[in-house]
């Protein structure tokens, strides 16, 4: 089957530069363009058409679980992360694919990058977005979406393993979102309890982003020294997470995944999971592919379990890779989006 793969021009690149690795991927680079003319009658949202086969293709990544209605009328297929029961209760429920989760990564150089982000400035017609209500839409946020992918780490670098240091090295840090008290709190449980433990060597706590929290005060609950005020790069989170000896996920705003799923599974890590409020095209099982908890005591009990079972967390560690090379890397999502009728 051929197709030459036209994307809105408008997408949110940071979101979907997952998709458009695995386009590269499996029907390459020259196959992949970048026109405005297909799209004028939809909201933006990250849009494929095969030619040859005329699929009109919808890849909603957005972290909500509802759906875009014009987009869901016009496409033939409407893959989507975000999915629960309400979402299927939609009349036109038949036309959506679950999908994995998925994560920034970089796909081009800084020269490609550059030629890009000015072309489909250009197409997309950015500057007339200023006051869109999608803000991703709006030109210092759709520049910065672009220039982020310089900082983010390729697909190969995220996948690449190393030696865990023997110092019981245990690493999270997470960004301290007002209202997500519930995140924050499995966050913070999991922290503690690694804290408490002589034997982890924990670092890690909740990055503060200075112009959210400026006129909001941070909850008393959370300990000073568990803020983070300096940034810290792609690479350098990256990094740490591959020494980690273990991880840590729980539902993100909206009860999304978050990347940090994508990016635990890509790396091969075992992970301590609360429940998944979304579903996935193959469910993660317990014990297998993850470590599912669901009490802040389970959360105490997990870590001393993961710590001293060396066992289980190397099967941990197998299966989430190969639960990631199956159903979740790039190309095998886009595979599945192709094949799917």
């Amino acid at each position: 089957m051929f197709y030459k793969v036209f994307i809105d021009p408008r997408s949110t690149i940071n979101y979907s530069s997952y998709y458009i690795q695995g386009l590269y991927d499996v029907l390459g680079k020259g196959n992949v363009r970048f026109p405005s003319r297909y799209f004028s009658d939809l909201k933006e949202i990250f849009v494929l058409i095969g030619k040859e086969t005329t699929q009109r293709i919808i890849i909603d990544y957005r972290d909500q679980s509802d759906v875009i209605e014009d987009a869901l009328r016009w496409a033939t297929i409407y893959a989507k992360i975000y999915v629960d029961a309400g979402t299927r209760q939609h009349p036109l429920s038949n036309k959506l694919l679950n999908i994995p989760p998925s994560f920034a990564i970089k796909i081009w150089n800084p020269g490609e990058l550059l030629f890009h982000l000015c072309n489909n400035f250009i197409k997309a017609k950015i500057l007339k977005h200023s006051g869109d209500d999608n803000i991703h839409l709006r030109p210092k946020r759709w520049v910065r979406n672009y220039l982020s992918l310089l900082k983010r780490q390729t697909l190969r670098q995220y996948a690449t393993r190393i030696q865990l240091p023997k110092n019981n090295y245990v690493f999270l840090v997470s960004t301290l979102w007002p209202g997500q008290d519930n995140t924050n709190g499995e966050r913070y449980h999991y922290m503690s309890a690694c804290r408490q433990i002589p034997e982890i060597n924990f670092e890690g706590g909740f990055f503060i982003r200075k112009q959210i929290w400026k006129t909001i005060p941070i909850p008393d609950s959370i300990p000073r020294e568990l803020l983070y005020y300096k940034y810290l790069s792609n690479k350098t989170y990256t990094e740490n997470l591959k020494k980690s000896l273990f991880v840590f996920n729980t539902p993100a705003v909206h009860n999304c995944h978050g990347w940090k799923l994508g990016e635990f599974l890509s790396m091969g890590k075992a992970i301590i999971s609360t429940p998944l409020k979304n579903e996935l095209p193959v469910p993660l099982e317990h014990g297998m592919h993850v470590y599912f908890v669901e009490k802040e005591q389970d959360i105490k009990e997990s870590v001393a379990l993961l710590l001293k079972d060396k066992k289980l967390r190397h099967n941990l560690e197998r299966n989430a890779k190969m639960y990631y090379d199956d159903y979740a890397s790039p190309a095998k999502v886009i595979e599945r989006i192709i094949q799917h009728q």
